[in-house]
């Protein structure tokens, strides 16, 4: 059997089903249909399937002329019916795993795409996953995934990994021209997997496991996180000196070896509780409270007839478990029931600290697990357990302390915001042994109630930083890969911080002022605005009391946490004149620079897109980055 499909493969002939018809989705689904394969795509959004049935692109990449072709040649269709992965000889998974606000990623995406696969296996079939994950993803949750179902590696179904490597909007190198890295669970994975991208791109470039392709994928967005924050560092440092960074950086780049250009910008686009701490939590089935030890809810959660469970390491996950947590959304303030969407335990040699406030709450967790911080200006911030002082205030829920709550959580009131508890001392211990130590993953706000109603920022194992999260289980920290997030992550608050200074020049507040961001897509000439560092920026002029508009002809509305949603504006000369400040957040092709050079009364540009103007009559009112 294994023979017929590797030859339906070679001969461009085999049923190919991709689920998520994205930016990665689409421009493979258009590659393997335009060779001769007959396609199938799957996707949750009907219209974006109806589109697509009816010849219509929505990827910008992507004509629409060419999609209408393949369509009416009946080797393109697309589909919100998963029962159809029936029919696929071939499957590629090339769902997202977008980064939330905090920086963790979401797999539950691959976790969907995974069980409905497992809903309509059949021998045999060739299984691919190509979105972007932490190295053992493919071996350790997939495989016993496939296996679970009776089906046999290598006889009844392949498995590989291969990572995309779409760049949206280049016009040089697209999917056909760019080297396929292809690594199986086993050899002959490797080899199916290599002859059906062989059928589509130019180069494929095979890799002895799924872990180490998986691996090459993080290492190449790794290397540019790194240097992107070494040059935004830099910029930060020019900025202090009164030197142009980007100056500098084109010196540095005539040196024919040894240097690569990188350019400044406005950003790019876990730890935990020990196991007899309780969470405040209610069933989502009945509705009925509790509190309980972490270590008996994920007991239960575990034992129930349908849980979905898988191993990462010594790491055990239940994805979707059927409880709800009391969170807090931190800028509004507002407590309220929120979705566990991941229960999680593992075992960690990590230090131990205990918390213990003035009024007798105590709290223990491992030493890097984010607390919660009330800043003077009432806002809350997270910092680390090991780094909280003497004197913090941190947030709980009066109603919902351990002292005036039965097991069944009968004194639980939401009803009011959280009250700030004052740090009396922090106490930090290294065990002997390792201890198993728990977290919750609450959606969209991410912290729980635990123990004496104090909330915690949410960590789940998923971390930010696929590596570095794989790295810590193994005893190891990746400190450089953190520190560079770091400094990237503080890009957007220094963007406003920029136009603070720039107004205060010109003897105006930022509170009050009219700013103007142009462009708030994550790059340029795309309508993708997910882990955009316009978001943070945005976030950040609306806190400072900014009277903030937009421009993005990509992006009709932008939708901030906690802040609403912003509309797109017209870029006319009256926006342009009736602002304080323009910031050019993503520097689309189709902006007149010119335009906005002339008329913007101040513009803090970060990607340079004014200078090549070459007007120095305006460069007086213009900051770059």
């Amino acid at each position: 059997m294994s023979k017929k499909l590797l030859q339906k493969i070679n001969d461009k002939g085999a049923v190919v089903g991709v689920i998520g018809l994205g930016y990665v989705g689409l421009p493979l689904a258009v590659e393997f249909a335009g060779v001769g394969h007959t396609v199938i795509g799957f996707d949750v959004d009907q219209p974006r399937t109806a589109g697509i049935n009816k010849g219509i692109s929505h990827i910008p990449d992507v004509p629409t002329e060419r999609v209408n072709e393949l369509v009416t040649q009946k080797v393109l269709s697309a589909t919100t019916d998963f029962t159809r992965l029936r029919d696929t000889d071939v499957v590629v998974i090339c769902v997202p795993t977008p980064l939330r606000k905090t920086k963790e990623p979401d797999i539950s995406y691959i976790l969907a795409a995974a069980e409905q696969i497992v809903a309509n296996l059949h021998s045999p079939q060739l299984i691919i996953l190509e979105s972007t994950t932490y190295p053992g993803t493919t071996d350790e949750v997939l495989l016993p995934m496939l296996e679970k179902t009776g089906a046999k590696l290598d006889k009844d179904f392949f498995l590989a990994f291969s990572p995309e490597r779409v760049d949206p909007g280049n016009k040089q190198f697209q999917t056909h021209n760019i080297p396929k890295v292809v690594g199986g669970v086993t050899a002959d994975s490797m080899e199916m997997a290599a002859a059906l991208y062989q059928t589509i791109v130019e180069r494929v470039h095979k890799v002895s496991s799924a872990r180490v392709a998986e691996t090459a994928k993080l290492l190449e967005n790794t290397f540019r996180s790194v240097n992107i924050a070494l040059v935004n560092e830099i910029a930060q440092l020019c900025y202090h000196l009164n030197i142009d960074s980007w100056e500098v950086i084109q010196a540095a780049a005539t040196k024919p070896f040894g240097f690569m250009p990188f350019y400044p910008g406005p950003g790019i686009g876990g730890h935990c509780l020990v196991g007899s701490e309780t969470v405040v939590v209610r069933s989502n089935q009945t509705g009925i409270k509790s509190v309980k030890p972490l270590a008996e809810i994920f007991a239960e959660e575990g034992q129930r007839p349908n849980t979905r469970k898988f191993l990462v390491d010594d790491a055990e996950i239940i994805y979707q478990p059927e409880i709800e947590a009391l969170s807090l959304d931190t800028e509004s303030q507002i407590p309220a029931w929120k979705p566990a969407s991941y229960l999680f335990k593992r075992k960690t040699p990590s230090a131990l600290v205990t918390i213990a406030t003035s009024d007798n709450r105590k709290l223990t967790v491992t030493d890097k697990h984010p607390m919660l911080v009330c800043r003077e200006d009432g806002q809350i911030k997270e910092v680390w357990a090991k780094d909280l002082k003497i004197g913090d205030s941190i947030p709980f829920q009066r109603m919902a302390m351990a002292a005036g709550v039965d097991a069944k959580g009968s004194g639980i009131d939401i009803n009011s915001k959280p009250s700030f508890a004052v740090v009396e001392n922090v106490e930090t211990l290294t065990p002997e042994t390792p201890v198993d130590v728990y977290s919750v993953e609450v959606e969209d706000t991410h912290t729980f109630a635990t123990s004496y109603g104090i909330y915690v920022h949410n960590c789940i194992p998923l971390d930010p930083h696929y590596l570095s999260w794989k790295a810590r289980l193994h005893g190891f920290e990746a400190r450089f890969i953190s520190l560079a997030e770091e400094v990237n992550s503080y890009m957007p608050r220094y963007v406003v911080k920029l136009v603070q200074d720039v107004l205060n020049d010109h003897e105006k507040p930022l509170k009050g002022s009219r700013v103007l961001m142009l462009g708030v897509a994550y790059k340029k000439d795309i309508d993708d605005v997910r882990e955009s560092p316009a978001l943070g920026i945005a976030e950040e002029l609306l806190q400072k009391g900014a009277k903030l508009e937009y421009h993005d002809p990509f992006i009709p509305e932008m939708r901030l946490d906690g802040k609403g949603t912003l509309k797109n504006i017209e870029l006319t000369d009256a926006a342009l004149k009736g602002c304080d400040c323009v910031v050019i957040v993503t520097d689309h092709s189709d902006f007149d620079y010119a335009n906005i050079v002339s008329l913007a009364p101040l513009i803090v540009d970060t990607r340079n897109a004014t200078r090549k103007l070459s007007l120095p009559e305006h460069e007086a009112k213009i900051i770059w980055l």
